[in-house]
């Protein structure tokens, strides 16, 4: 099974090196037949988009129109951010499909214990009040910038992210979030370039009725055709496509 889709990508309208032609060429390469641009749009976020938002949807257009004519559905999301009290949607976003909701910024005075558990409350109010389609790099990507030593690579914070998850992120806890997600219709993602989350939370999940979506969370064109944690939870969990969310459901009701 390859994945329906890839709903987790970045161009260089936000922090990504790559354009929306770029995308689609990489697309129509690897052979997915639907994929979604999520560039960051959030108040306070370096790299939100900062270009005229029609501007921007009339460059989406012309890249989903040329899509069709190969039979590839585009779609056009955001990554927006939140916090214990509101989505952080800026007054530029566009017109989109959908949103995955995700953390970027935390105050940063806090010790570890009251840091993520902070973290855990922003999931908590988000998946209970906010509107939003997709949780996204739940325990991936994690805010961790203030507890990596001078030098810290990316490898060595994906390891600190698996520390962090399984000390402040019980499946427990992910029990209580799941219940709020089915009930409020947000999907899982699963995050190639952190390799999260856990299959254990993947499973516990699924076993809530929460429906899963996959990102790559490509930010430069070769990252685009990676697959191996996809892979690797299809075969460890025995997915298929009914745990996966529909496109017609990613769109924004």
């Amino acid at each position: 099974m390859n994945p329906k889709y890839d709903l987790h990508m970045h161009t260089f309208y936000s922090d990504g090196s790559q354009s929306f032609e770029d995308i689609l060429k990489k697309v129509k390469e690897i052979g997915l037949k639907c994929f979604g641009v999520t560039d960051h749009y959030e108040v306070g976020h370096n790299y939100t988009v900062k270009e005229n938002p029609e501007k921007y949807y009339a460059h989406f257009l012309e890249i989903k129109e040329e899509a069709e004519k190969f039979g590839i559905t585009a779609l056009i999301g955001a990554e927006i951010g939140f916090n214990d009290l509101e989505l952080l949607k800026p007054k530029n976003l566009p017109e989109i499909d959908y949103i995955i909701g995700s953390v970027h910024q935390m105050p940063q005075e806090l010790e570890e214990k009251e840091y993520w558990n902070l973290y855990r409350k922003y999931l908590e109010n988000a998946v209970t009040k906010y509107d939003f389609q997709i949780l996204g790099h739940a325990e991936g990507y994690l805010p961790v910038n203030k507890f990596m030593k001078s030098g810290s690579n990316f490898e060595d914070r994906r390891k600190y992210e698996k520390i962090i998850a399984k000390k402040y992120f019980s499946l427990e806890w992910y029990k209580d979030l799941a219940k709020e997600m089915n009930k409020n219709e947000i999907a899982l993602e699963i995050h190639e370039m952190s390799e999260s989350p856990r299959l254990e939370v993947i499973n516990l999940m699924i076993e809530n009725g929460v429906k899963l979506t996959y990102g790559t969370d490509s930010h430069a064109n070769y990252q685009l055709a990676k697959r191996d944690y996809f892979k690797k939870v299809l075969n460890e969990l025995e997915l298929n496509d009914e745990n996966f969310l529909d496109i017609e459901a990613v769109r924004r009701k």
